[in-house]
């Protein structure tokens, strides 16, 4: 628990965020799309606050939310409180008052693209994004799952699926926030018989509740004070992917 003796930091520490709104045929509260987005503001929020950064590979429903709380929150130092990623498959599109956002506003990471084509070529933009997201695992500290597009009978790769996958094999602790549904929930289902495997250093009963609960201030409350409490550990350089 954190206490009002103990000052509350988490320089060092970038918070990934996984996930996007889900598409709406998949949504199973009238608002789903709000209650999603007001986690991921408090959470980034409180992470910039107290001198985290925020990372996140550049999905146009999240991204907003997160450069709106480093103007509330951050210090004025843009760069260091969010981390955007994003594939030349999107960026080469940018107008140009969108690009000079993102780089007033974030340190802006544009990775290129596999392949020839647009973002309607299955085999590229797969490619592509996985590219990207492995750039986007590497700025990471942690991940946070949470919502995200299914994609399912498309062909297209599920991206916070992926990402948990990658954050896995680099080593990453993981939260996985289910009870918000979108894809985020599906990747819950896989670790309800071993969240120890989430190597996030919570009790099994924290995860079980991070798994399933819609509860928006717990959630956040679950992963604030463990990111604060464990700092040091979670802040630690691990090898990055090749």
């Amino acid at each position: 628990m954190i206490t009002a003796d103990k000052p509350i930091s988490l320089r060092g520490l970038a918070v990934g965020f996984s996930g996007a709104v889900p598409e709406r045929k998949y949504w199973t509260e009238v608002a789903q799309d709000r209650s999603i987005l007001e986690f991921v503001a408090q959470l980034a929020g409180l992470t910039i606050k107290y001198g985290g950064r925020v990372v996140h590979g550049a999905h146009p429903t999240f991204t907003p939310i997160l450069l709106r709380q480093a103007e509330l929150q951050g210090a004025g130092t843009a760069e260091l409180d969010v981390t955007i990623c994003m594939s030349a498959l999107w960026s080469k599109n940018l107008r140009s008052f969108e690009s000079e956002r993102f780089a007033k506003s974030s340190k802006f990471i544009v990775v290129p693209q596999v392949g020839e084509g647009d973002p309607s070529n299955e085999a590229v933009r797969n490619a592509s994004l996985t590219a990207m997201r492995r750039v986007l695992i590497n700025e990471m500290s942690v991940l946070v799952a949470v919502g995200g597009m299914r994609h399912e009978g498309t062909g297209l790769i599920p991206g916070v699926a992926e990402e948990v996958a990658l954050a896995q094999k680099r080593g990453l602790a993981c939260f996985v926030v289910g009870g918000l549904g979108g894809e985020a929930a599906q990747v819950a289902e896989k670790f309800k018989l071993d969240p120890h495997s989430l190597r996030n250093g919570l009790s099994r009963e924290k995860n079980s509740e991070l798994l399933s609960s819609d509860n928006i201030a717990a959630c956040v409350s679950i992963v604030f004070e463990h990111l604060a409490q464990n700092r040091d550990l979670f802040a630690q350089q691990l090898p990055a992917l090749d």
